[in-house]
């Protein structure tokens, strides 16, 4: 494996952020998986990779920063993904991976991002001028995709009460109007008009951070627009869960029908 780290791809109001970038050995023009790290939106890192065993497969993997709850509010973190996509994609002839050959995945927070970076291809205010962001794949680990609907209170006034994170992430009160609204824009489904690429959800029914219904909305709502969409419930997981055998599998599988055919 190969390792290009802290690839700075952008740098705003004193923030520098960067992209750590890992290369399959002997895979001339590999695809991509762009991956997008969880954590609220308020804490985490790049570091947090969850992706690494497809470079065994052949697959180049890039994990990206973005601007976190505190840094920034709603939208600069899909504005961010978005850039960091552009950057790879102009820079894949450098590294050696190939641009048009791109997933991107992410879990929880960082599944909220990814499902937004499929549904929101050509969003003219998130996106530079001319830009590419379309992308081939998409893979959501139990993201939020109905941001204020949906989403019940699962702890009242504490610290960890989605409301709470969610008021933070959009820059204003969920229950206000101007939160509703902001939540509205910041839902995946706000955006699916039946020209999505395919997309993969896995989600734990036992989930007690982001609830499993939430990735139902998300399938629900690419099927009934005529998008390929596959979930695969995983049983009496919680948020986040060990990956078996099959589940692996399915990932792999995923990825190789939407990347190699």
């Amino acid at each position: 494996m190969k390792e290009y780290k802290d690839i700075v791809f952008k740098q705003i109001n004193g923030i520098t952020l960067c992209i750590d970038l890992y290369m399959p050995e002997n895979e001339p023009n590999p695809p991509l998986i762009l991956w997008i790290h969880g954590g609220a939106w308020l804490c985490g890192d790049r570091k947090w990779v969850h992706m690494l065993e497809q470079v065994e497969r052949g697959y180049a993997v890039a994990s990206i920063d973005y601007r976190l709850t505190g840094q920034g509010v709603f939208p600069d973190h899909i504005v961010d993904c978005k850039d960091a996509l552009v950057f790879l994609k102009q820079n894949a002839t450098k590294y050696g991976y190939d641009a048009g050959r791109i997933a991107v995945g992410g879990d929880s927070a960082g599944g909220h991002l990814a499902a937004l970076m499929g549904t929101s291809i050509g969003h003219a205010d998130w996106e530079p001028e001319g830009a590419d962001c379309t992308v081939q794949a998409v893979l959501d680990f139990y993201g939020p995709t109905s941001l204020g609907d949906g989403w019940e209170r699962l702890v009242d006034n504490g610290p960890s009460d989605p409301d709470a994170i969610q008021s933070r992430f959009l820059g204003a009160h969920i229950f206000s109007a101007q939160g509703r609204m902001r939540a509205a824009a910041a839902s995946p489904i706000t955006y699916i008009n039946g020209s999505e690429p395919p997309f993969l959800i896995i989600h734990g029914d036992k989930d007690d951070i982001v609830p499993y219904k939430q990735s139902l909305l998300l399938r629900n709502a690419l099927e009934a627009a005529g998008n390929s969409v596959s979930m695969l419930r995983v049983r009496e997981g919680g948020h986040g869960f060990e990956r078996s055998v099959a589940l692996q599998a399915t990932i792999d599988e995923f990825l190789d029908y939407c990347l190699r055919r």
